[in-house]
């Protein structure tokens, strides 16, 4: 139970640092802030023990195709990602990331 707990403790706290990893590479597009497009983009990913980038789908998308795309992306950019403490290393990691693109 205790191992059990700590591999879940970790996994939480990768994948809070796997999105601020990846919110470093957002840029709004220009022409989406100048028609006032707004929308979150729901992208899931998974990632090798090694930081590498197995695989990205749109979950849901933004309504905005130009929105999703730099959602997506965001993923490229984010190459390679952190790698996962010892316990994760030889383990793929899914990870959901919602992207905001608001206009304040």
């Amino acid at each position: 139970l205790h191992t059990a707990y700590r591999r879940q403790r970790q996994m939480c706290i990768r994948d809070s640092l796997l999105r601020a990893h990846i919110a470093k590479h957002k840029k709004y597009p220009r022409i989406a802030q100048r028609r006032k497009m707004q929308g979150e983009v729901i992208i899931a990913i998974q990632i090798g023990g090694d930081g590498s980038l197995i695989s990205k789908n749109i979950q849901r998308s933004s309504g905005h195709s130009v929105l999703d795309k730099e959602g997506m992306n965001m993923m490229e950019k984010s190459k390679p990602f952190p790698v996962p403490p010892d316990t994760l290393k030889n383990s793929v990691t899914n990870v959901v990331v919602p992207i905001a693109f608001n206009l304040i």
